[in-house]
This record gives C-alpha cells, structure tokens and sequence, in this order.
C-alpha cells in the first residue's frame, strides 16, 4: 500500500524558494521606475496584523489659533472628529511548477520568467487602481476624485462649463485653432485644494506626448512647466506617465499622505507552503496585502480635458 503521508519532498526545497525571493528582489529594483502607484503616493506600513486601516482626523472647530496675551485664558475650543476606514486587499499571481523541474540543475531559476510576470500582474493592478478605483470593491481612485472635485476642472474646448469648471484652451494635438497646454495646468492647479503643492502631471504617453510639440515660436509646450511643480525649467520628472489613464485626459496630482496614500500591510512575498499537488505538481502564489489608493481628500486632484470635443 502507498504511503499516504506527506514526506520529505512534499513541499518546494528552502533553496529553490531562495532563488525566488531573489528574483523578487531583483525584479523590484529593475522596474521600481515604473511603478506609478508606488511612486506617486507617500507609503505607509501598518503591518501584517492590520485589515481595517482606520485614521482618525481631528480639527479644532475655531478654525485657526487663538492669540491671547500672556497670563490670559483663551476661548474654549472643541475637536471635531472623522474616522476613515479602508480595508486591506489581496493582490496576488501564482503559477505551477513540476517536481521534475525542481530535479533539475536550474530548478532553481527556471521559474524566473513566471514570477517577473505574476509580479508584473500585481504592479500592473495596483497602478490601474491608483487611477480608475474598483467600483465592486467601493474604491476611488485619482479619475474618480479628480472629476468629482467641487473646486472645478478643464473640460473639452466645445464643452459647456458649469459652476467652477472651465473648458480648455484648444485641443493639446493641434486638431483646433488654439491651443495652451501652459495655461490649462495652470487652471487646475488654481483648482486644487489650497493645502497642497502640486507634484505631477499623470496622462498616458499618448496625451504626454503632446507637451513635446512646439508652439508659434518652436519651444516645446513643456518646457518652462516645471517650476508650477516646484522642479527646474529642464526637470521633465513632473511628467508622470500611465497606460491606465483614460486617453484625452491628464491630472493635476498632489505627494502628501495628507491627500492619498500607498498603504502596506504586508508587501510581496512567496507562499510556497502548499503540498505537493497530484501529477507532481507545486502551486506558488506571490502575493502582498495593501491599499494602493487610499484617498484621503479628493480634492487635491484635478482632472483637465485635453480634447475638443
């Protein structure tokens, strides 16, 4: 009869999940460049115990100090108080691997490819979120915020401004009359929250690619934008560049974890303790639990319309 208990062998040998943690590593320092969520956003680390990321603000309901003479009582002040709470996620990517491979002289490396993917899934989730939410799970990310912002934002040029938005001053491709890119980031950052700095501008590389046509007198539009992000004439680091932004659209961002935050619980690691499967296979998931988007005031987004129409 078989023997049905799990022995030396069952799982993925210490030396192998070594590797992998090495390839991790590795991988992290190679695309950490491209990583938007984890580059735009202030990280905080709560630790692995923590599901519910519950901050508590407080303002005191005077509005500003109080300056009084010395020996004198100042004014009663009360706090007004607001609870956030955001849960921690999941992100997470596996693969299969044959004990016959884990054989192997390369065992150890073979797998290099299936792990730079899953984490490229992973990082991949985290910017599409930072920028578009998840509506099934209730949350916002910087498009859902930045449009919703009662101070305003750039509309197309032929579209019909309400309130505190206001339409752009030409299609930034060229298609119109008109157009100043210029003066439409100024507009928005006008329309941030007056408690933050503007850091970057977030578009695709299509709408990105626009700064670098030249106006009536051959400058390209983004040179000389880096001093309203506090950055050089010639410092390009403000342009911060997306595939998940929605084409035709680029958005004012603030870096104050008084604003957003990239919340860590615990960051990416191996689970690699599954027994062995039938046919000799191992399951590997890689994994981390955060919240890549934690809005705290949305309106220190802006959204400015890039298009015509």
């Amino acid at each position: 009869m078989a023997d049905t208990n799990l022995t030396y062998g069952s799982f993925i040998p210490d030396e192998v999940v070594t590797a992998w943690v090495r390839e991790i590593n590795q991988y992290e320092l190679n695309y950490r460049p491209e990583m938007v969520a984890r580059n735009v956003l202030p990280r905080r680390e709560v630790g692995p115990q923590i599901d519910i990321d519950a901050i508590s603000y407080y303002q005191s309901t005077s509005g500003r100090a109080q300056i009084v003479a010395k020996g004198a009582a100042p004014q009663p002040f009360t706090m007004k108080t607001k609870v956030e709470k955001h849960e921690m996620y999941q992100f997470m990517d596996g693969f299969m691997v044959n004990e016959r491979d884990l054989a192997k002289a390369q065992g150890a490396t073979m797998k290099a490819k299936e792990i730079d993917s899953a984490l490229a899934m992973i990082h991949s989730a985290e910017d599409y979120i930072l920028m578009n939410g998840d509506s099934d799970l209730g949350i916002d990310g910087i498009v859902d915020v930045a449009h919703a912002n009662e101070n305003g934002k750039i509309l197309a040029n032929n579209g019909t401004a309400t309130g505190n938005d206001i339409v752009n001053m030409g299609a930034w491709d060229g298609s119109g009359d008109t157009r100043d890119p210029y003066e439409d980031v100024i507009n928005a950052i006008r329309m941030m929250d007056h408690r933050f700095k503007p850091y970057g501008l977030v578009a695709d590389r299509t709408t990105m690619a626009y700064l670098n046509m030249k106006d009536s007198e051959r400058i390209p539009f983004w040179k000389g934008m880096g001093p309203l992000f506090g950055k050089a004439d010639d410092d390009r680091s403000w342009m911060i560049e997306s595939q998940h932004t929605p084409a035709g659209y680029a958005y004012v961002i603030p870096y104050d974890p008084q604003a957003a935050e990239f919340v860590v619980s615990q960051d990416i690691d191996i689970a690699d303790d599954y027994p062995k499967q039938p046919g000799g296979n191992y399951y590997v998931e890689i994994k981390e639990w955060i919240h890549p988007v934690e809005i705290h005031v949305g309106t220190a987004f802006v959204e400015i319309c890039t298009t015509a129409t």
